[in-house]
């Protein structure tokens, strides 16, 4: 039986855990990890509120110790994707052998959030074991599927909200924000149109076009992203 946990840890080995706490604002999402020998090789996305902030950040992170192969994919206003290499952090080494994380991985504050997968219905041992001078564990609990559908999908809200409120018109933001906040993309929906309508103050027929016109925004967007994608290689 395959069960999920969820992990937050902070680190004394970790550039991401380091840089979140050096810079405040800053927020890291590590896409993807491969290791490579003693090295692991993480695709990530970094995001700030305050610009200045994260290109202080990246500076920094050209600094620390073991950083190698940096490459960056983009970067516009508050947002960089990048690639690079470092070595293997200490949660890492032990985590590998009882399970696996989920990706994305959430940093902020020099706090780590992951999800873990492993056969094992406890992680008393595994947590001693990942307990040590470089890791310590904040939080650790077993959920149950609905806990993780629920907790899981906040990550990918986030990310969703993070690339795209930068493209849409000024009121968008807002509006995507409240619709989201009081439950009108979840399902089934917490409220109803017309009471979202309410709740803006906006004409529920000019809400309607307002939603149905950034959804269209998001839409063609993931599908211009999608065919992108396709045409690598």
């Amino acid at each position: 039986m395959v069960n999920v946990f969820f992990l937050s840890i902070n680190q004394h080995d970790c550039p991401h855990t380091y840089l979140t706490d050096l810079f405040p604002s800053l927020r890291i999402f590590i896409m993807n990890t491969e290791a490579e020998g003693n090295y692991q090789t993480t695709f990530s996305v970094f995001f700030s509120r305050d610009s200045d902030s994260l290109n202080e950040a990246f500076n920094e992170l050209k600094k620390y110790g073991g950083i190698r192969n940096i490459e960056v994919i983009g970067k516009k206003d508050n947002l960089m994707s990048l690639i690079y290499s470092f070595p293997k952090t200490s949660a890492f080494r032990h985590i590998n052998s009882v399970g696996f994380r989920m990706h994305p991985i959430f940093v902020k504050n020099g706090e780590e959030r992951w999800f873990f997968v492993t056969s094992k219905s406890s992680l008393k041992l595994e947590s001693d074991d990942i307990n040590d001078s470089r890791t310590s564990i904040r939080v650790i609990k077993k959920l149950t599927t609905d806990e993780f559908v629920t907790e899981y999908s906040k990550i990918f809200t986030y990310l969703w909200k993070i690339k795209f409120f930068k493209e849409l018109d000024s009121p968008g933001p807002k509006l995507l924000t409240e619709a989201l906040n009081t439950g009108y993309y979840d399902w089934p929906r917490k409220v109803s149109l017309t009471q979202l309508s309410k709740a803006v103050n906006i004409p529920r027929a000019t809400l309607t076009y307002r939603l149905r016109k950034l959804e269209k925004t998001i839409f063609n967007d993931l599908v211009a992203d999608d065919m992108s994608k396709s045409k690598i290689g």
